[in-house]
């Protein structure tokens, strides 16, 4: 009966992992969960982008503009009735940039079955928890590289593991006003067994763009982004992302995401209030798995 529950329970992380476009049979998949509204209402186009709190997510590098103290929280309630939630504080001075940073996720009421039944023996759960330090250094005026060292644990039922993993990221300024670059590689690592099962972390690397498109005095602000993403020995896809600032205050953005079997189109907005920046993604998903909402929260300390 255990042996069947936790079969149970790996056919439904396996679903999962295909709905991320992870490797088949790559254990914590939640790492590929977007953690900033931001970057996934603009379909995840991030690594050239972000240069905040968030920035340990997608790209470590960018934290190296970090120009103040800040905190980030995302809360995520994603498809199935996943839960996922992430923290970041960074701060900087002269010529290092340094956070900490947690994800969580949990799945709850995973259903356990012996036999094929209208209704489970019993329920139970499920648990992912990332936690991470991440340093940026800027080298020269135009480029940084950046690094994250992170502790992973997984829970399923009374079976856990545990392991570490490492990201490496570039971001570089260009000499073309508005253009910025962006390269990393995430999730290298290595786990213990669950439940005699191997765990292959989701590698993956991200090379990418962004281009503050340059408007007249007083128009609107207008960037455009694109990331191209590489799971290791699986899939690749182009992420291509927009946000306008029709006003000071107020962000519009949208992204499409190719070569997604499970999802495509994302929007969502922002806005920006003195030190606070408050913003939210929508991501509907195809094939009756729901939609994701997300709601994140920038200020600064």
């Amino acid at each position: 009966m255990k042996a069947t529950m936790y079969r149970n329970a790996f056919g439904f992380f396996l679903t999962l992992a295909s709905v991320l476009s992870a490797q088949a049979g790559s254990g914590l998949t939640a790492l590929q969960i977007g953690s900033s509204s931001r970057a996934t209402a603009m379909a995840e186009a991030a690594s050239a982008v972000t240069s905040d709190a968030a920035s340990p997510f997608w790209n470590p590098a960018g934290l190296a503009w970090l120009s103040q103290r800040q905190l980030h929280v995302t809360h995520n309630a994603w498809i199935q009735g996943i839960r996922h939630e992430a923290l970041s504080v960074a701060a900087s001075s002269r010529r290092w940039s340094w956070g900490v940073h947690a994800l969580l996720t949990s799945v709850d009421d995973i259903e356990q079955r012996t036999i094929a039944s209208e209704e489970p023996l019993s329920t139970f759960s499920s648990h992912t928890v990332a936690l991470g330090l991440t340093l940026a250094h800027p080298v020269g005026e135009r480029l940084s590289l950046g690094l994250n060292l992170r502790y992973l644990y997984e829970k399923i039922y009374s079976e856990s593991a545990n392991g570490y993993s490492v990201d490496f990221g570039a971001h570089y300024q260009t000499p073309l006003s508005g253009l910025r670059l962006g390269a990393a590689v995430q999730n290298l690592g290595s786990t213990s067994t669950l439940y005699r099962e191997k765990l292959n972390l989701p590698e993956t690397m991200r090379i990418g763009a962004g281009y503050t498109v340059p408007l007249a005095e007083g128009a609107w602000r207008l960037l455009l982004a694109a990331d191209y993403v590489k799971v290791f020995d699986k899939d690749s896809y182009v992420n291509a992302g927009v946000e306008i600032w029709p006003l000071a205050m107020l962000a519009m953005r949208a992204g499409y995401a190719s070569n997604h079997s499970n999802r495509d189109l994302s929007m969502g907005f922002g806005l920006a209030l003195n030190s606070l920046n408050m913003d939210y993604a929508y991501v509907p998903f195809k094939q009756g798995l729901g939609t994701t909402h997300q709601f994140s929260v920038s200020f600064a300390l």
